[in-house]
């Protein structure tokens, strides 16, 4: 028959002593530190609280440091200041000093030698005050000296290779309009004198005078003479004498007033463009008032024969109405 032999009390004994061992060690943790929570196993909450109010008095006690720093600062400044205040008063006592008559050029070679030093003095305390390596007095303060530390950025790129699209469903409605444009009193006639004088033609003016243009409405109302002055010299060809009738005919107040355009189609010829109030219009007459003289191509070598510009050729005439929608 098999006895297994266990001693109870021993048992209760053996624990007993390690829970008096590990009491016994925190007990002597919390004496030899002096805290009562040592680790989160004292008390989790209360180690928390004291860790957030830890955290508090060492930022304060840091901040307090970071001021007892930025009066030494101005403490040091205000020193470098007051030598400086003093030389300024030292050097204007010389200043006034060296105005006393009584004193001769030695004398005042002196002063002004000590003044000088003062000077220099002032600018070496400007160059040379600085709180832990930052100037104070010469102009650059906030700029660290010596060596400056480095940053180095680095990125790296993405490539998106599927775009992603939110499906969205909306109806849009557009009124459709149709609009209908008319237009009323247009040029019902536009009438060409051509200075070429035919087709082929090579027409010159060689005598200088005056070449009269008339212009009126249907059935002769409102006529507007225009003098078109020309000269051999400067309108000796059709394209000339084109642009000198546009430019006297656009230029005559009456004519302008009656809503008539003169247009230079560039190739010796104009385009007489009447108002809607003169109708049909009436062909321009021509007419010169110093005995013009006119040369053509045919006739170059023969004796000159008189032969005005073209008669006037209609272009367009009407109204039109033009429905857009």
């Amino acid at each position: 028959m098999s006895v297994i032999n266990t001693n109870v009390k021993a048992l209760y004994t053996q624990a007993a002593m390690k829970i008096s061992g590990r009491e016994g060690t925190e007990a002597m943790q919390q004496l030899s530190t002096g805290k009562r929570i040592n680790s989160a196993k004292d008390d989790a909450a209360g180690m928390a609280i004291a860790d957030r109010m830890t955290q508090q008095i060492r930022s304060l006690n840091m901040a307090v440091r970071n001021a007892g720093d930025a009066i030494s600062l101005i403490q040091t400044a205000e020193g470098a200041t007051g030598e400086i205040t003093d030389m300024l008063q030292r050097m204007r006592e010389l200043s006034i000093q060296a105005i006393n008559d009584t004193n001769n050029g030695d004398q005042r070679s002196y002063l002004d030698l000590e003044f000088q030093q003062l000077k220099q003095e002032i600018v070496r305390i400007s160059d040379t005050t600085e709180w832990n390596g930052y100037p104070l007095l010469n102009g650059t303060g906030g700029v660290a000296q010596g060596e400056q530390p480095v940053y180095k950025v680095q990125s790296t790129p993405q490539v998106e290779t599927a775009a992603t699209f939110a499906q969205a469903t909306s109806v849009v409605t557009e009124p459709i309009e149709q609009q209908k444009l008319t237009f009323t009193a247009a040029p019902p006639q536009i009438n060409k004198i051509d200075f070429a004088n035919g087709a082929g033609a090579d027409a010159a003016i060689n005598v200088d005078g005056t070449l009269t243009i008339t212009t009126a409405g249907s059935g002769g109302t409102n006529s507007v003479t225009t003098n078109v002055a020309l000269t051999s010299a400067a309108q000796g060809t059709p394209v000339l004498m084109a642009a000198k009738a546009v430019s006297d005919l656009n230029n005559d107040a009456t004519f302008v007033a009656k809503g008539r355009q003169a247009i230079d189609n560039g190739d010796g010829s104009i385009s007489i463009v009447y108002a809607a109030d003169d109708g049909a219009g009436a062909t321009p007459t021509l007419g010169a008032t110093n005995s013009l003289t006119w040369t053509t191509a045919a006739a170059v070598g023969a004796t000159p024969a008189a032969a005005p510009p073209g008669a006037a050729t209609l272009q367009s005439t009407g109204t039109g109405t033009i429905t857009v929608g």
